[in-house]
């Protein structure tokens, strides 16, 4: 039998000496890696929690600040917008915000400075009021709230030398007739056409609100304008028609401005005040003007070889007719520029006076029934009050040769101051004619002329402003309307 030796009690065996010669290296790495993971899942996760959202904000591109949010300053724009329009509770206030950009960042325990960018936005996002302008030509006149009250402006502007009521219906007015023996009937006018000279345009803008205006007080500012005192010295051959063409006024500035100035009478040498007041605008009416006056009777003479010469006796007392005159009227801001006859109606036909006469007639004696004495004749300015003076005949263009009205004998024939080359005709019944700025004159002192002869040229001579005829009748001395003739 064989003994195997057998083994100590408690001594340690090769193989798991072996074994854990080997396991603690593992167990090593493992730990270390452990603890790698850890530290660095706790340096995320203090990294995740310190780091800070905030917001850049930019002006037009340039660096302003950063906020915590971009509420922030959407709360600061809508402040100061409720802050500006309780300033300003009558107009339409806002805040310029277009050019804020915004861009999102993040940083590790960043400290967005929000205070400090906004009191920079807060000064630099200015409160604006929303308007309208008002252009004349181009040049801004003034700035209201909104484009209703420009327009009201506008028509308020209008409105005061065009009132609606006038637009609609004839308004009665004083007639523009005048006579020493009687007053012309009432007469009526009515416009038909309103507009502004200048290119007025309005267009909405963005405005610091104390450069906004009130209806009333850009009304004031347009109606007002600008005056700028004015002199002129008159030159040999002016007139008042002319200076005031040449200076673009009405000839009534003129005779306001100059009370010395008497039927059209200037001369050389002598100063004109032609200051006057040029409103912002200029307000065009187009306006018709109904006139209505009486009509001389015709005298009617027939001749009595019955009768001693130079006796007379009436057979028919004569009655006044009736006729409505048209004019045409242009004015500029209430001030009339031209006008125009473009109508004549009989009303009411005058009964002629009838009367005997001797049958020795005295050379030149007039029958009293005047013929036009221009052929194709067009009446340009009417008797009467004209640019607050009397303007004591009409004013005719049409053929260039001059009649004579009716029969009579030349008393005058020559020059006259303010007429030019004027004819005067003496026609032995009460009446004369006077024909002036002729460019000719075709007949002499003392001469007889019938009715219809030629007697001189149409012209410009003296104070006139363009090629016409100054036509005049004068019954005892009076000047009359010769309208009321024909």
């Amino acid at each position: 039998m064989i003994n195997h030796p057998q083994p100590v009690k408690g001594a340690p065996r090769a193989g798991w000496r072996d074994a854990n010669r080997h396991r603690k290296p593992l167990l090593l790495a493992g730990s270390m890696l452990l603890l790698i993971f850890v530290l660095a899942a706790g340096g995320f996760y203090y990294r995740i929690t310190n780091t800070v959202d905030y917001t850049a904000v930019y002006i037009n591109g340039q660096s302003v600040g950063t906020v915590a949010a971009q509420s922030d300053v959407e709360q600061l724009v809508q402040a100061k917008t409720k802050e500006a329009q309780a300033k300003y509770p009558n107009l339409e206030m806002e805040i310029d915000s277009s050019g804020l950009s915004y861009v999102k960042e993040s940083g590790y325990k960043a400290q967005p400075q929000t205070e400090a960018t906004l009191d920079k936005l807060d000064a630099l996002l200015v409160p604006y009021a929303k308007g309208v302008e008002v252009k004349v030509n181009g040049n801004v006149i003034g700035i209201v709230k909104n484009e209703a009250t420009a327009k009201a402006v506008l028509q308020q502007v209008k409105n005061k030398y065009a009132p609606p009521s006038r637009l609609k219906k004839p308004v009665q007015v004083k007639a523009l007739s005048y006579s020493a023996a009687t007053e012309a009937p009432s007469s009526g006018s009515r416009i038909s056409q309103v507009k502004f000279v200048e290119d007025v345009q309005t267009e909405a803008v963005k405005t610091d609100p104390s450069n906004m205006m009130g209806q009333n007080q850009l009304y004031t500012k347009i109606i007002t304008g600008s005056t700028q005192k004015t002199s002129y010295t008159v030159q040999k051959g002016d007139c008042v028609g002319c200076i005031a063409a040449k200076f673009d006024i009405s000839p009534e500035v003129i005779y306001k401005n100059n009370p010395s100035v008497q039927d059209d009478l200037i001369k050389a040498g002598e100063v004109l005040d032609l200051t006057a007041q040029a409103p912002a605008v200029t307000v065009q009416t187009l306006e018709s003007q109904v006139e209505t006056i009486q009509t001389e009777p015709q005298v009617i003479i027939q001749k009595r070889d019955t009768m001693k010469a130079g006796e007379t006796k009436v057979i028919q007392q004569g009655q006044p007719g009736i006729k409505r005159l048209t004019y045409k009227l242009v004015k500029q801001n209430g001030l009339m520029m031209s006008e125009e006859l473009v109508g004549m109606e009989v009303i009411k036909k005058s009964v002629p006076k009838i009367v005997l006469s001797g049958t020795k007639v005295v050379v030149g004696e007039g029958s009293g029934d005047f013929i036009w004495p221009v052929s194709g004749h067009r009446i340009t300015s009417g008797f009467g009050a004209r640019w607050g003076r009397l303007h004591k005949g009409i004013d005719l263009v049409g053929g260039s040769s001059i009649k004579a009205a009716d029969e009579g004998v030349v008393e005058f024939a020559g020059q006259k101051s303010g007429y030019g080359n004027v004819i005067i005709i003496n026609h032995k019944n009460g009446y004369k004619t006077l024909y002036a700025h002729l460019s000719k004159i075709s007949v002499s002192d003392g001469e007889v002329v019938e009715k219809g002869d030629s007697i001189g040229v149409m012209g410009n001579t003296g104070h006139s402003f363009g090629t016409h005829l100054h036509f005049e009748i004068h019954r005892n001395g009076n000047e009359q309307n010769p309208l009321k003739y024909y």
